[in-house]
């Protein structure tokens, strides 16, 4: 069998250098809960939208959900589809809604009462703000 020294100096030297962090153990658990609940909803939409044919349209447009536009984005986006630039934006804001929507019951399947869904939105939004 190999012994392995336990050097107490060497680890509490690699200690130091670990990234200092003043949050606690809560909010990265509600950190964390926020962002599965967000990976969650983003599946579904995508799911959802690749069911209907649109799996192109979802994988162009979904930096969107979490973004505005830069200059010309709609525009370029629009020639590659065929479309105009209006209904590029028509498009993303259907995808923002309905993924506020599968974020809403993502939520909703996890509390007992659909009366808590607004307070777990805002919980939601207060974890990812940090």
């Amino acid at each position: 069998q190999e012994i392995l020294s336990l050097d107490a100096e060497q680890a509490e030297r690699r200690y130091l250098l670990e990234p200092a962090t003043n949050e606690t153990p809560e909010k990265i658990f509600d950190r964390r809960w926020a962002l599965t609940v967000l990976e969650r909803a983003l599946t579904r939409l995508k799911d959802e939208t690749a069911s209907a044919g649109k799996a192109r349209q979802f994988e162009l447009l979904n930096p969107f959900l979490s973004r505005e536009p830069a200059t010309g984005e709609y525009a370029a986006l629009a020639a590659e589809l065929g479309v105009s630039a209006g209904a590029i934006g028509v498009s993303v804001h259907r995808l923002r809604q309905r993924y506020r929507e599968w974020v809403r019951t993502e939520i909703a399947d996890t509390v007992a009462d659909a009366g808590q869904v607004d307070a777990e939105m805002q919980d939601l939004f207060e974890a990812l703000r940090g």
